[in-house]
């Protein structure tokens, strides 16, 4: 049986990003992907520029490590329709292995107004790499 409460829509840019840090460090898969539109790409690990995986497959390794998503916006650049964000993300804790997790990085999301008057990320590329220390 399916969740009768659909994931919360993003009504301005900058929440679409967030919306997805707070599914992901839930475990929410369905409302982390909800935040995206249909064929949106993202790119999550730094260096990562011929992965061809789908969303749901790279959003399902993303939350394999059961480690909560950081997040916090540096910029938003609107335009008529569009926006670009730039964000800083951190994943840190202790994996499912048992091993340390140290990832942080700065990248662009960019979101476009949708025709129910909510925001969706088109592309997301998170740029996350081992942090130092």
């Amino acid at each position: 049986m399916s969740d009768p409460i659909a994931p919360p829509a993003a009504r301005w840019p900058s929440e679409a990003p967030e919306l997805v840090s707070l599914a992901v460090s839930d475990g929410d898969l369905g409302a982390a992907v909800a935040q995206y539109e249909p064929g949106a790409v993202l790119r999550p690990w730094a260096g990562d520029q011929a992965d061809a995986r789908s969303l749901y497959d790279t959003m399902t390794a993303i939350m394999d490590l059961r480690l909560p998503l950081d997040i916090r916006l540096v910029a938003v650049l609107p335009a008529d329709g569009l926006a670009i964000l730039v964000c800083e993300r951190r994943i840190e804790g202790t994996g499912p292995d048992g091993q340390p997790v140290r990832l942080r990085g700065t990248g662009c999301t960019v979101v476009r107004a949708q025709s129910d008057g909510a925001w969706r990320i088109a592309a997301d590329a998170w740029r996350l790499a081992p942090a130092p220390g």
